[in-house]
């Protein structure tokens, strides 16, 4: 999975680096960015595109560039009140949660804590930018899913505190803070790139279509034993197929990116929460390699399983995460790179 995040960062370089004939990489930065604003905005991102060319000076055209992608991330509120009662109803309920997890799960407590609070932030940048036009059933489809599989991912975390506390156990925090990071970007990706107005639905529907088939894929692999590992590389094959097919279809570049990233939103918090389970359903007793021997006599672990299951929940969130990375590096490529290294000239 290392390699395939190296492989994505360096195609981003070489890819972003090239001039093209769209300009330099700030200018495509700023039309990339104002392709997000709402349809209502398109006469201020003309403005903002022209405006960069009147900008002189490699530091002055990346700050215009770096705050242009700002304001296309967090737009002003359109409906300050429903934002405002976002933020509060969120931090209400991770408040409470946090303090029944303390109280029945103490080990996931940070985890409950941060990803309570980001998900929190990420409603309300949502609730700031979230039109008013009406949302089709693929898009409904494409949030219920992204929803459904990270409840998936966090109920198995869940289960495995409850019938394994040691091997939730985070002594830094580092990998409750990953997780927690890792399925806030998951959740509000696939609630953001639904947006109606932004995609069409035979994207969405060929990123349900492309997450269902990675999904029921693992799910025929795994029982068979061969492993988890065959997770990430299904999910990003998954990804470049359907972004490949509906590139074909659509000979648009940026909705092939926002399919393949819908597909790997989608699928992957399933894949994270079967392995989870997975894990636990084959109840290791023993240790027969020597590495894993010597560690565990320095873990503290009360018994092989927890040890053996604490070290799979380390290697599949490192997954998760990873697949993320390598997915929007590919998605940048896609989204920014020049139009003559991707579509043919006429």
């Amino acid at each position: 999975m290392i390699l395939l995040l190296a492989l994505a960062t360096m195609a981003t370089v070489l890819v972003l680096c090239h001039p093209g004939r769209d300009g330099d990489l700030p200018q495509r930065i700023v039309v990339a960015a104002t392709n997000r604003l709402p349809a209502d905005r398109h006469t201020w991102s003309r403005a903002l595109v022209a405006e960069l060319a009147a900008v002189d000076g490699f530091g002055r055209r990346w700050r215009f560039a770096a705050g242009v992608a700002r304001i296309a991330l967090f737009p002003p509120a359109r409906q300050p009140t429903t934002a405002r009662t976002t933020a509060a109803i969120g931090c209400a309920a991770t408040v409470v949660t946090t303090l029944a997890t303390l109280r029945f799960l103490p080990t996931l407590s940070i985890f409950v804590a941060a990803f309570g609070l980001m998900t929190s932030a990420g409603a309300t940048a949502i609730a700031c930018r979230r039109p008013r036009s009406s949302t089709g059933s693929a898009h409904l489809v494409a949030a219920a899913l992204a929803v459904s599989g990270v409840l998936a991912a966090v109920g198995a975390v869940i289960a495995l505190a409850a019938t394994h506390p040691a091997a939730t156990r985070d002594q830094t925090h580092i990998f409750s803070l990953v997780l927690a990071a890792t399925l806030t970007a998951y959740l509000i990706t696939g609630l953001s790139a639904t947006a109606p107005a932004k995609v069409t639905p035979l994207t969405v529907w060929s990123g349900v279509a492309g997450a269902g088939g990675a999904v029921l894929a693992s799910a025929i692999v795994l029982p068979t034993g061969a492993i988890v590992a065959l997770i990430p590389p299904i999910t990003v094959a998954a990804a470049l197929a359907t972004g490949t097919l509906v590139g074909v279809a659509t000979r648009n570049r940026v909705a092939a990116a926002r399919a393949g990233v819908i597909a790997a939103v989608l699928s992957m918090p399933a894949h994270f929460a079967i392995a989870v389970i997975a894990a636990q359903s084959a109840r290791p007793t023993t240790l027969t390699n020597p590495y894993d021997i010597a560690a565990y006599a320095r873990s503290g672990s009360p018994d092989v399983a927890s040890y053996v299951l604490g070290d799979d929940l380390a290697g599949n969130i490192v997954s998760l995460a990873t697949t993320l990375l390598a997915v929007y590096a590919a998605a940048a490529v896609a989204a920014v790179a020049p139009r003559s290294s991707i579509e043919p000239t006429a």
